[in-house]
């Protein structure tokens, strides 16, 4: 028979299943279930998205919708019948909700952020990113792995240094020729994207008007590896501005040039005005062997998302004064 996990006693006394390891499901959802009934797997696997919505009707931010996005009903058969093989690693969600008070000129008067996996809070007057992405980030562990060049829709986390020494290329000895660079199977964290931000005066700047054009700044970075490689590669950089709440993407300008192994390269790029709106920086940064050809394969691509960017209006300006 498959292995299930131990049941646990829920506040009425009877013996029933941890809600909490369906994800999307935090502990007061859970217990909210749970004293409806529902406290097993394979009774929530006998509801239908609505049955349950209807249970969690007075919750903010459940509905039918996002129970079947998330897919609930579909994790509890698998937790009440779980396969005797250990499953393959899946997706998961980590679902956050923010909300910002605008004022009439579209500054953020304040800022607030639920996590629904563990119900937590917070809030604070204005906007301060680095606190928004810190609640995140303790939250939502970043990790190393690959990710796949056309992935920076994926709402990944912000950027972070991979944070690892890198591994030094062996010296040839004298007299004896390199080895042919190959680069085949270069790691994930051969390109670092280590910024991605909006600057105003060369200081970053995260609120612009309608009528500026976008100024980003990029630092990108190429790692030494244990194999040998030429000391300098061509890169070319596209970056776009996401809307968030939707999936516009507007172009936020390229760029490319050279780069040498080792060495942090910082770069401003400059694109045209963006509308009213509140932004996700995303860039993918390709790179190839150097003097390459036009129309050559890139050899390496990294996609990844940046920090936000806020177009509003100036205090006491109208719309139609900047259109």
């Amino acid at each position: 028979m498959p292995r299930r996990d131990h049941p646990r006693s829920n506040r009425a006394g009877r013996s029933g299943d941890d809600l909490r390891k369906i994800a999307g499901i935090g502990p007061a959802v859970a217990q909210r279930l749970t004293d409806a009934g529902i406290d097993t797997y394979e009774e929530m696997a006998k509801r239908t998205t609505e049955e349950i919505a209807a249970v969690l009707v007075h919750m903010a931010g459940i509905s039918p919708g996002r129970i079947a996005d998330q897919d609930w009903i579909g994790q509890a058969r698998v937790l009440a019948d779980p396969p005797s093989e250990p499953p393959l690693p899946r997706q998961r969600y980590a679902a956050f909700h923010v909300e910002f008070l605008l004022e009439s000129d579209n500054s953020v008067r304040r800022t607030r952020v639920h996590h629904h996996q563990t119900d937590a809070d917070d809030a604070w007057p204005g906007w301060d990113q680095e606190r928004l992405l810190a609640f995140m980030r303790e939250r939502m562990p970043l990790t190393g792995a690959a990710r796949p060049a056309d992935a920076v829709d994926s709402e990944p986390p912000h950027i972070e240094s991979p944070g690892q020494v890198p591994v030094r290329v062996p010296s040839i000895p004298a007299g004896q020729q390199p080895p042919p660079a190959t680069f085949e199977g270069l790691p994930a964290s051969f390109l670092a994207i280590e910024e991605l931000t909006p600057i105003r005066e060369g200081q970053r700047g995260y609120i612009r008007r309608p009528d500026e054009p976008s100024l980003v700044r990029l630092t990108i970075r190429t790692n030494p590896i244990d194999k040998p490689i030429p000391c300098t590669f061509d890169f070319s950089a596209t970056i776009a501005a996401r809307r968030l709440g939707g999936h516009d993407r507007l172009p936020a300008g390229s760029i490319h040039g050279t780069i040498r192994i080792g060495e942090p390269l910082s770069v401003e790029v400059a694109g045209p005005p963006l509308p009213i709106g509140l932004y996700r920086l995303v860039v993918n940064v390709a790179l190839y062997p150097a003097d390459h050809s036009l129309g050559e394969a890139s050899i390496h691509t990294q996609g990844a998302s940046g920090d936000l960017m806020q177009v509003a209006n100036a205090p006491g300006e109208s719309a139609s004064a900047v259109a």
